[in-house]
């Protein structure tokens, strides 16, 4: 069996990958992305990340000022929206990448309502899946990420992405 963790940032998926690791941790790189393999109780272990948000709002339709507000938006990656983001995209495209060799998906971002969002976009519109594992951690300590990996919530927090979602659509 083998698992892709995905975080929100470089520093807690190399944090991640060295605390759960069994053994030596390998270091990946590709189109500038680095991400890690290892092993962990017999299980390998992707763990790749985020740059922060991968998707983004945008507008379906392009409507004059006085035409406001309008919810004609749906979710895109950032690369898409935005010129000054293109570099997301090699994440995304890593990530998409993992996904694919790996039987379990587990969301490693921040355990806030902008984290939660950032997972739950990856996982619905860059890999295509509607749920996930996620861990729950507050500090980047090795016995914290241990234990959060262990007591991994089977499912996202599903409020907390309807409330990250809700925010970015208002």
């Amino acid at each position: 069996m083998t698992e892709l963790i995905i975080t929100e940032k470089p520093q807690a998926a190399l944090k991640i990958a060295t605390a759960l690791s069994d053994d030596e941790v390998i270091k990946h790189r590709k189109d500038r992305v680095v991400y890690y393999e290892i092993n962990h109780q017999g299980k390998k272990i992707y763990v790749g990340c985020a740059v922060g948000h991968l998707f983004g709002l945008a507008e379906n339709s392009k409507y004059k000022w006085h035409d406001y507000p309008v919810f004609d938006v749906s979710w895109k990656p950032k690369y898409q929206i935005e010129k000054s983001s293109q570099y997301t995209k090699s994440y995304l495209n890593v990530l998409q990448e993992l996904a694919k060799k790996s039987d379990v998906i587990t969301i490693a971002t921040d355990y806030d309502i902008e984290g939660t969002v950032i997972g739950f976009t990856i996982i619905k519109y860059g890999i295509g899946k509607d749920n996930a594992r996620r861990m729950k951690f507050s500090t980047l300590t090795k016995e914290e990420l241990i234990d959060s990996y262990e007591h991994a919530m089977k499912h996202l927090d599903s409020g907390l992405v309807d409330a990250g979602l809700t925010r970015h659509y208002l």
